[in-house]
């Protein structure tokens, strides 16, 4: 597939016409990321937007105490990196391959050319950065209200929602995660998450197969997470 497809493939540059997308894809250039490579890091400079052909990029903080707390997993079709792109400062987070991963880069010249000279890009971006926020917001909420099991049932149910597939009855998250990874998304620890997974599983909610999460009966994990976990 060459950039041009691969833009096509990309939700931020679908309303463009063919002749738009082949401009901009004469600025593109391609990286490629082996699972667990930092794509960059927390305060670097930030000249870069990538946007995810195949893989999957988990965007994390890291606190003055060293402690991450992912923000966001994204995976084919997302972009990332592009508020240093806007606003000239430092990345306000970091970004690691969570498998192998393909990204088309835009460097800050080119973006705002693309950003000014075609608007459905900026309508499309800031469409994308408003929904971001609200999600920032709900997330740092229920951070602050809930307890550590509970957070863990409302990162699966938000797992689900975002990235859930149906499959023979159940919702698998298709995404591959580690318990580390869902510690650091529930904000809590390892220990926390195998306790509450191991109970879920005991309740018939949740099946863990090679390290792959369904959800067996999403009604009732939505009620157990009402009542607390």
């Amino acid at each position: 597939m060459n950039n041009l497809d691969l833009l096509r493939s990309v939700p931020i540059f679908a309303r463009l016409e063919t002749d738009q997308l082949r401009l901009l894809s004469a600025s593109l250039g391609t990286c490629t990321h082996a699972r667990g490579a930092t794509i960059f890091h927390q305060g670097s400079s930030g000249d870069v937007l990538h946007l995810i052909v195949r893989g999957q990029v988990r965007i994390y903080t890291t606190s003055q105490l060293g402690q991450e707390l992912s923000v966001k997993i994204f995976r084919d079709g997302d972009f990332f990196g592009e508020l240093a792109l806007l606003d000239g400062q430092p990345r306000s987070a970091s970004a690691v391959a969570m498998r192998p991963t393909t990204t088309l880069t835009l460097h800050r010249d080119a973006f705002r050319q693309a950003i000014g000279t075609m608007p459905d890009i900026a309508v499309t971006v800031l469409e994308e950065l408003s929904a971001r926020l609200r999600h920032t917001n709900i997330y740092i909420e229920y951070l602050a209200s809930q307890s550590a099991p509970q957070r863990v049932v409302r990162t699966l149910l938000d797992l689900a929602d975002q990235h859930g597939v149906s499959e023979r009855g159940a919702t698998r998250i298709d995404l591959h995660l580690t318990q580390d990874d869902l510690a650091s998304l529930a904000g809590t620890t390892r220990e926390t998450v195998n306790r509450v997974l191991s109970g879920l599983r005991d309740q018939g909610l949740i099946q863990v197969e090679r390290g792959r999460l369904s959800m067996l009966n999403l009604p009732e994990l939505t009620r157990s997470f009402e009542l607390g976990a």
